[in-house]
């Protein structure tokens, strides 16, 4: 099974953008008559028959409608500095959304290199993520702000703050029990040269709890899907 993904729904026809429409006559051969599935990034999967195709418009005419397709019963969010890379913090866009996440916020700390993030070019790479791990709904996404910014209006229920200072930090999965109950949980994860001693006290005054995610020291991008990992399977299993 494959997807397509498009949000341009009107009454019972759906359309696919230039780039979907052509992936589907040129790529994929398909014909009017044929049988597809589409996604909406919100959580709908769309069965439906095609019938109008051309290499930049494609129109299905929807059959069968499934909402919160494969819906998870609790809520991921990993904020995450920039990394100088851009290539690795698309990496760990992508794999997140393979592992299962439903928001990215990206945060500038006081040691964040890169200011600015391709924000546009995430999002193509979050659609693409999403639809070949067959998922029906995107994960949002949120561009750049400031790290005390963010920890003051995060809402997420429970929160933790992933840094590498020598004080005292439990496992993870040492609150399996609060983020169970919690079923809304944040992460935050620091920038190639940590979180300051200034911004992990900041941190415990809006309550997030410092952890740690193993004796190994994990890239930035490696901790940000590590951490998505651990919070599912506390979740899952």
């Amino acid at each position: 099974m494959e997807f397509f993904f498009s949000d341009n729904i009107i009454d019972n026809i759906i359309t696919l953008d230039s780039q979907e429409s052509k992936h589907c006559s040129k790529v994929l051969r398909k014909n009017i008559g044929d049988n597809i599935h589409v996604v909406d990034g919100k959580g709908t999967l769309y069965s439906g028959k095609i019938v109008l195709i051309t290499k930049k418009k494609c129109e299905i005419s929807i059959i069968t409608t499934q909402k919160n397709y494969n819906n998870k019963k609790y809520y991921t969010h990993i904020a995450i500095s920039p990394i100088k890379n851009h290539d690795r913090l698309e990496f760990f866009v992508e794999k997140s959304i393979e592992i299962g996440i439903d928001e990215i916020s990206f945060i500038q700390c006081e040691r964040t290199l890169r200011k600015k993030i391709k924000l546009e070019r995430i999002r193509k790479i979050a659609v693409t993520a999403m639809k070949q791990t067959l998922k029906a709904k995107l994960p949002k996404i949120n561009d750049v702000q400031l790290f005390g910014s963010f920890i003051d209006k995060c809402s997420n229920k429970s929160k933790f703050i992933c840094h590498l200072e020598n004080e005292k930090r439990k496992n993870l999965f040492s609150y399996k029990e609060t983020i169970i109950k919690a079923k809304n949980n944040c992460i935050l994860i620091g920038p190639e040269g940590d979180f300051t001693e200034k911004e992990i006290l900041l941190s415990k005054n809006f309550s997030f709890n410092p952890i740690s995610l193993g004796q190994s020291r994990l890239r930035t991008e490696t901790a940000g899907f590590v951490s998505c990992s651990m919070i599912n399977m506390i979740n899952e299993f």
